[in-house]
């Protein structure tokens, strides 16, 4: 949940800068925290099944995706929906590395 937290500020920030209709995808534990985020257009939730939430997400026509999370699942969602994507290079090597090493 602090991911979604960390990340309200750019879903600010697209809506006002861009007024892109902009969807958020996350787990279906998560969905509460954004229902009701005047920015986000629509929430996509992730149960178990992700071959078919991929395929409905792939039916919205996407023209890109902003994956600030950036981890193997939503790297799965990109390559299946096609469009253009950028990432958030979130540096989890180094934030383990100075964690783990001081």
């Amino acid at each position: 949940m602090g991911d979604i937290v960390l990340t309200s500020p750019i879903i600010r920030c697209l809506k006002q800068q861009t007024g892109a209709e902009l969807h958020f995808f996350t787990k279906k534990a998560f969905g509460a925290v954004l229902e009701n985020n005047p920015h986000i257009f629509r929430v996509h939730l992730l149960d178990k099944n992700m071959p078919e939430i991929c395929a409905r997400l792939k039916q919205e026509k996407f023209d890109c995706i902003v994956d600030l999370h950036n981890n193997l699942r939503t790297l799965r969602v990109k390559r299946a929906l096609g469009c253009d994507a950028w990432s958030f290079p979130k540096l989890n090597f180094k934030k383990w590395l100075y964690v783990k090493l001081k």
